[in-house]
């Protein structure tokens, strides 16, 4: 069931936008500040929506990396609690096809995902078998998939309001692993928050939130329980596509506003994407159009997702809607919030 058409114009709002302020946003949708920040904590309380952070990949920082598992009869459930209680271990779905769980791993390095994580999974007695997949190159993310709501002038007016493109990277700030912490819990924390969580001057504290999102070192995105999205259906594909082709697949690609993963990747294929779905109808639409792009591609995998348990580290419910309970590095799980 899709949200009415006044909370979904506040989210689209702040997928371009996630840390504008009340005032910013109202000038633009021509609503009061206080009730845009009403609506806001609504929705986020019954956990429809929510804005997180996470650690970046953009330029040469940061490692992304997918695992497929297959697990031993009867254990899935145990895995999925044991792999969702794990703060390395980004996004855990359950997949119908040639994979019972998906994994979706970010990691400052490749050196961290071996140390840190292929243990965890290589370990687990209840897991057969594993396929890790290594993302080359991102060019899409969570991040950038967007709702179909404001005008043209509007996108253009909040977007105004994000800055301009990310800087190259200067020296890593200080307190980043807690700052990014904080930030994964709420994406629109303020410097007082980091500050406290940090031990650091607020205007200190101000100086690394501006650098760490600035320049891609921390991700922030908003997101919005699929359900109420209009596009309940997850499939991601792998497939292979001749490299002369690869940039007009990937440009064919990003023409949907739900696209939430592409990567090039390592292994039998060497292009991954994910995209939400209105129907299960939508997936040979979705193939014909590529293939018309790319005619040398061919789809070797594509799998529809059942639920996602665990993304970017906020535990969902059922009907894909946030519990409140955040698992990050460094610290305790946040506790659940009031639905």
């Amino acid at each position: 069931m899709e949200l009415p058409v006044e909370d979904l114009e506040l989210v689209h709002a702040l997928q371009i936008a996630p840390r504008a302020t009340w005032t910013q946003l109202g000038a633009t949708l021509g609503r009061h500040p206080t009730t845009l920040a009403a609506r806001w904590e609504r929705l986020r309380t019954e956990g429809r929506t929510w804005v997180t952070g996470h650690l970046g990949t953009s330029g040469t920082r940061g490692c992304a990396t997918f695992i497929g598992l297959e697990c031993r009869p009867g254990h899935r459930e145990e895995v999925l609690r044991r792999l969702c209680a794990s703060p390395e271990i980004s996004t855990v779905e359950e997949s119908a096809r040639a994979w019972d769980v998906r994994l979706t791993v970010l990691t400052r390095d490749w050196q961290q995902m071996t140390r840190d994580v292929l243990p965890l999974v290589r370990a687990d007695p209840a897991i057969l078998r594993s396929r890790v997949t290594v993302a080359t190159r991102l060019y899409a993310i969570g991040s950038n998939w967007r709702l179909d709501v404001l005008t043209p002038e509007q996108q253009r007016r909040v977007a105004q309001l994000r800055g301009g493109p990310e800087r190259p990277h200067g020296a890593v700030p200080p307190h980043l692993e807690e700052l990014t912490a904080v930030l994964q819990r709420d994406g629109r924390a303020t410097a007082a928050q980091v500050a406290a969580a940090t031990g650091t001057h607020p205007t200190t504290a101000a100086r690394h939130l501006r650098q760490a999102v600035g320049t891609g070192l921390v991700a922030v995105r908003c997101e919005l329980a699929q359900e109420h999205s209009g596009h309940p259906v997850p499939c991601q594909w792998y497939v292979r596509v001749p490299p002369a082709q690869l940039e007009a697949a990937v440009r064919y690609l990003r023409s949907y506003r739900t696209l939430r993963l592409c990567a090039s990747t390592t292994g039998d294929t060497n292009l991954t994407f994910l995209l939400w779905l209105r129907t299960p109808g939508e997936i040979l639409e979705v193939e014909a159009g590529l293939q018309a792009a790319a005619p040398g591609v061919q789809v070797v995998e594509s799998d529809v997702g059942v639920r996602t348990h665990k993304r970017m580290g906020w535990m969902l419910r059922d009907d894909s809607t946030a519990t409140g309970e955040v698992v990050v590095r460094g610290g305790e799980p946040a506790p659940p919030r009031g639905r």
